[in-house]
């Protein structure tokens, strides 16, 4: 599943060719992927709305639209897109063929088409006057959040740190390949108690999911699989980066002990043995 940085990637990718575009139709083909309101509804109210500005909110792509014509000072519109599995975008002129998971498309005013593409069909689709209403529970953005508050709020928490890092109410975006990768830079191990760390360790994790998604971003995310390409195409460059996830037994890159992988939460979970002990270790044993 896409996490902050392929959805990221996605939001820039496209944002140069959609930003001043107006949708001029829709056609939904999967009617589930449409959340809210019903797809006939969906496509009749998103019709005339100019796309004003594209973001991102945790896993969520986010169009900011605007009525286009009727009313000036029309409130915005917002439509918020979650990729899940195999969601992706493509942008073709209006006319070239479909294939047949292609099930949302929306027209553009410049002749092309931007087109959802989700052969597993668990991709969504909510058009919304106040994003809130979708992602309103969601917690601060990893690379937004400050040291000071990160630590409150990891001081609150209890419980361990693999699902910490996945739970979407206390940091949105991360998903399972960078909660390995970040435990792994931060020298901590999954199941490790939250409310146990030194505030070292904390100081270590704060910085490694900064460093950890700042550089995925930098290379366009991750792709495992064909199951996330880019908008033009390309896979994600970070792939060659991994430390932790995916690399069952392969040589840890900082001590050349296997990695291992265990089940946490009904999660695939990666670690180096060594470099992310299961007990804390004295300053001196971590040197």
């Amino acid at each position: 599943m896409p996490e902050l940085p392929e959805v990221e990637t996605v939001v820039r990718d496209l944002r140069p060719h959609l930003v001043g575009r107006t949708i001029v139709g829709a056609t939904v083909r999967w009617k589930r992927t449409i959340a809210t309101p019903p797809a006939h509804e969906f496509a009749r109210q998103i019709r005339n709305h100019k796309i004003t500005a594209l973001t991102r909110r945790g896993k969520y792509l986010v169009f900011h639209l605007r009525g286009g014509g009727v009313r000036l000072n029309a409130p915005p519109t917002y439509l918020l897109i979650h990729l899940r599995m195999t969601g992706g975008f493509h942008l073709d002129a209006r006319g070239t063929p479909r294939d047949k998971h292609m099930h949302v498309c929306l027209p553009l005013d410049d002749g092309f088409e931007l087109r959802f593409r989700d052969p597993r069909k668990f991709g969504r689709m909510w058009l919304v006057d106040d994003p809130d209403q979708v992602v309103g529970k969601l917690g601060p953005e990893p690379l937004e959040i400050c040291a000071r508050d990160f630590h409150a709020r990891l001081e609150r928490r209890r419980g361990n740190l693999k699902p910490l890092l996945l739970n979407q109410t206390f940091l949105a975006g991360i998903g399972n390949i960078y909660a390995d990768e970040v435990l792994w830079y931060a020298r901590l191990h999954p199941l490790r108690q939250a409310e146990l760390l030194e505030r070292a360790e904390r100081g270590r994790l704060f910085r490694a999911i900064r460093q950890v998604l700042t550089r995925a971003i930098a290379v366009g995310g991750t792709s495992i699989d064909v199951m996330y390409q880019r908008v033009n195409g390309m896979s994600g460059g970070f792939t060659d980066s991994l430390r932790a996830f995916d690399q069952e037994k392969r040589p840890c890159r900082r001590c050349g002990t296997p990695i291992q992988k265990t089940i946490v939460r009904q999660r695939g979970t990666h670690f180096c043995p060594r470099c992310q002990p299961r007990h804390p270790q004295s300053p001196q044993e971590q040197e």
